[in-house]
């Protein structure tokens, strides 16, 4: 598959990011989701724009064998939520000189009364390392590659009185990106999108159902 061109730089998603209209999306039924988490959407140039996220080991007791990005719960000594995402992308995988390039919206997680807060960040294109406790793989999704793509597949969800898909995207054997970090994700795919002179592709009921892929985030 031919990449879209052209190839914008670090600046012109610090742009259009920072003319991007996030948003706080609302707690889910029979949820708070008023418990902030910090977490990195790590960008890396190689030399065109990848997002890099991570599967998590699956015998963890929460969110184990799901795809997600570097993050978590803050913590005491954390000055804010890039803070902790800063931290957290370090622990995981030894990510440092991370430059922030713009928020993505906040989403409620289904699971849990956490919500995800996304920084999008340019990193260095430097050897990963890996905590083994914490990730199992690691994955890059390239930008062009997936604005590409003829279609997008999703799951069918209601929120906010309105029938969605929720995009889906499969990594490899058992790894699949879904749920609340899918969601971001494409929300970054969408918003960027016409710097590489492109138009997100349509989203398509797909092949999976909830009940098919991990407990949900």
């Amino acid at each position: 598959m031919e990449p879209v061109t052209p190839n914008p730089d670090k600046h012109a998603f610090e742009q259009v990011l920072a003319a991007h209209p996030r948003r706080d999306l609302a707690a889910l039924p029979g949820r708070r989701n008023d418990r902030p988490t910090g977490v990195m959407v790590p960008v890396v140039w190689a030399p065109r724009p990848s997002v890099i996220v991570t599967l998590r080991p699956r015998h963890l007791p929460r969110h184990g064998g799901e795809v997600c990005f570097p993050g978590g719960r803050p913590e005491a000594g954390d000055a804010d939520l890039w803070a902790t995402a800063v931290r957290e992308a370090h622990e995981e995988l030894g990510i440092t000189g991370a430059e922030l390039l713009g928020r993505l919206s906040s989403i409620p997680l289904y699971t849990s009364e956490y919500r995800l807060d996304p920084f999008v960040a340019a990193v260095p294109d430097h050897p990963l390392r890996p905590d083994a406790g914490e990730v199992a793989a690691v994955f890059r999704l390239g930008l062009d590659e997936v604005l590409a793509r003829p279609r997008v597949e999703g799951i069918p969800y209601t929120f906010e009185g309105r029938e969605h898909l929720a995009p889906y995207f499969e990594l490899g054997p058992g790894a699949v990106l879904f749920g609340a970090t899918a969601l971001a994700f494409w929300e970054l795919v969408v918003a960027v999108a016409p710097l590489f002179g492109a138009s997100p592709p349509p989203l398509v009921p797909g092949r999976y159902r909830w009940s098919d892929l991990p407990p949900r985030a």
